[in-house]
């Protein structure tokens, strides 16, 4: 009877044993772990900007300021880990990271009047005016390599702890643009004479335009027409040549700028680990990551919509000089371990 029961409790104790390598985590402490991250999040970019006003002899210039509002990101990683001690709990890490994101550059007003000669050699004041608020649309794609700090701790056979933290080395990135724009083209005309005595048309540099001058601008028809519409009256001055047009639409109204790659963030991305198998641990958890990118600018050339004639439009991005964009979302990822077990004992401790 007694040697019954000492088989049945060693039989137990191995069947508990066989139980516990079945259920546990015997490749935590494995040196070698492949991670796949998906953050999915919002953006939030800080733009330093500067737009110079170049148009020939402009008067009456202003436009507010470039504001970014909060965008969308999400992307993804691939890397690999390499953890040391006996324990295997810190370690380094490197890999490769994609990331979509999507905002917008707003605009609430600009208008600016400026020297401009007609397709009839006449020299005239031209007045150029955003009819709303104009917006970009952005997305931005970049691919990044993260080098990071690794940390890995166990709480159970099932549930633990990981955290990576360091720095994000851009490569390259792209912001592709889609602007809605929309401008009223008007003209103010002022006729002088010359020395023999010929009127000719000149260029009235002051603020505040001539009682003398002949105004063709909306607000002039709309205090004295009172026969048709306004569109129709511009329609009509532009078919006697006169550089007018209201609601015009540039001639391009998409296109990209490149901000300058190289630039050196952070990251931090802690997460809570579940067992799913062995192998496979699923992470959920947050991710924070800080950079700063530089645009390389020439405000002395800048405009934002050509001429009356050529009516091209030139994204606010490129007056953009630096940009500090910030990204904060949830991370869902999977690690898989990679090696043979090395953690029978579930212990959390490098097997002997």
């Amino acid at each position: 009877m007694k040697k019954i029961v000492l088989l049945m409790v060693a039989a137990g104790a191995g069947f508990s044993a066989m139980a516990q390598v079945r259920g546990g985590d015997n490749f935590y402490a494995s040196k070698w772990v492949i991670d796949l991250n998906v953050p999915v999040g919002v953006l939030m970019q800080s733009p330093t900007t500067k737009m110079d006003i170049n148009y020939t002899d402009a008067v009456n210039a202003r436009h507010s300021d470039i504001k970014m509002g909060m965008g969308m990101s999400y992307g993804a990683d691939l890397g690999f880990g390499y953890f040391i001690g006996k324990q295997r709990k810190f370690g380094i890490g490197a890999g490769i990271q994609y990331l979509s994101q999507a905002g917008d550059a707003t605009m609430d007003n600009f208008h600016v009047e400026y020297r401009d000669n007609d397709s009839k050699g006449n020299v005239y004041r031209q007045l150029l005016t955003a009819t709303h608020a104009i917006k970009e649309e952005m997305t931005i794609t970049s691919i990044n390599i993260p080098v990071v700090l690794k940390y890995k701790h166990r709480l159970n056979t099932r549930v633990g702890i990981a955290v990576d933290a360091g720095i994000v080395y851009n490569v390259s990135i792209q912001n592709k643009w889609k602007s809605d724009a929309e401008f009223n083209y008007e003209a103010i005309y002022q006729l002088a004479k010359d020395a023999n005595g010929d009127v000719k048309s000149v260029y009235d540099n002051q603020p505040v335009y001539s009682d003398k001058d002949i105004l063709y601008t909306v607000a002039a028809y709309t205090r004295t027409n009172s026969v048709g519409t306004i569109p129709e009256v511009f329609d009509a001055l532009r078919a006697q040549g006169k550089p007018v047009e209201l609601k015009v639409k540039p001639s391009n109204n998409s296109g990209t700028v490149n901000y300058t790659s190289g630039s050196i963030g952070f990251i931090f991305r802690p997460t809570v680990t579940y067992r799913l198998a062995n192998r496979i641990h699923l992470n959920v958890g947050i991710m924070a990551a800080y950079q700063s990118f530089q645009n390389k600018t020439d405000g002395s050339n800048y405009l934002l919509m050509d001429g009356y004639t050529s009516r091209k439009y030139t994204s606010m991005l490129n007056t953009v000089s630096a940009s500090n964009n910030l990204t904060l979302g949830l991370n869902l990822g999977v690690r898989y371990f990679l090696g043979t077990p090395k953690d029978a004992q579930f212990d959390g401790k490098f097997d002997n």
